[in-house]
């Protein structure tokens, strides 16, 4: 994916974030196949797509972009940058300018919650939307609040060095890995190291705490699936409320994964997406 990265981002109009963006298209398009717009999770970036997108770009435009904070879009070094709100600005911003017309939305952890409330300002653009490994309402317990706290303030002191050094034998690619799925962990690993400790600790604050949209689910119209890893246990509740709140969502639970079936179980997440393709036509 990293080969038909833009080198010229786009100028969000909030707090001026160049946001990094990737633009895929359509090796072969299928008759009404509208362009995917793919929103990466908390500590993510582009890498986290480099397995499934150009897959994916086989048959419809594929695009994303990385968060600001995160990979190679802006950084402010100042965590009041880094809201929801923020979030939610910039990718209206983008998807004006790059898609003018329906498409299909794709939000991961973080980029769920911005991806749902996307849609229900503007359900008129979305033609279909997933949500994978994400919740309407913040998950955290009184327990990893108080860790969250005490991560977020050592990352504020000492920056994401320590943390990334902790992390590192629990992020390695496994030994069956392939190649290329190795490649990808060491660009997914070098943007969790250049992402702004500002972003990690305003986000992560942002991701405790934000509005509940449990009592808005019902009002989402256009076909939804519902992706969710076997494992994430932390999102597996939330999935469920999904499913249950939004008028004829479908959930998958792809086996064997935990919160990035992307990259865990590609095959088993790409063809839930497909299948979702075939539904968001019927």
């Amino acid at each position: 994916m990293a080969d038909s990265q833009h080198t010229d981002p786009l100028d969000s109009p909030s707090h001026t974030a160049d946001l990094r963006y990737c633009d895929l298209p359509a090796a072969h398009p299928e008759a009404d196949a509208a362009p995917l717009l793919l929103l990466h999770g908390y500590v993510g970036s582009l890498a986290d797509w480099d397995g499934v997108a150009p897959v994916l770009a086989e048959e419809r435009r594929v695009v994303a972009y990385d968060h600001r904070g995160h990979g190679g879009s802006t950084k402010f070094a100042d965590r009041t940058a880094y809201t929801f709100d923020h979030l939610a600005a910039d990718l209206d911003f983008f998807a004006t300018r790059l898609l003018p017309d329906r498409y299909d939305l794709l939000g991961h952890s973080m980029g769920g919650v911005v991806a749902l409330r996307h849609t229900l300002a503007h359900p008129e653009r979305v033609r279909s939307l997933v949500l994978m490994d994400t919740a309407a309402e913040p998950t955290s317990t009184p327990l990893l609040r108080v860790l969250a706290r005490g991560m977020n303030a050592a990352v504020g002191r000492w920056g994401l060095g320590p943390l990334l050094a902790c992390l590192k034998p629990f992020t390695r690619a496994p030994k069956t890995a392939t190649p290329q799925q190795r490649a990808q962990r060491e660009r997914q690993s070098d943007a969790l190291t250049g992402m702004d400790k500002a972003a990690f600790v305003g986000f992560g604050e942002a991701l405790g705490s934000y509005p509940s949209l449990l009592g808005r689910l019902g009002e989402i119209s256009c076909p939804v699936t519902v992706i969710v890893g076997e494992h994430d246990k932390r999102l597996r509740g939330a999935a469920e409320q999904f499913a249950a709140g939004i008028p004829g969502a479908r959930l998958v639970v792809v086996a064997g994964a935990k919160h990035n079936p992307q990259t865990e179980r590609p095959d088993a997440w790409l063809a839930a997406v497909r299948e979702h393709f075939e539904r968001a036509l019927r």
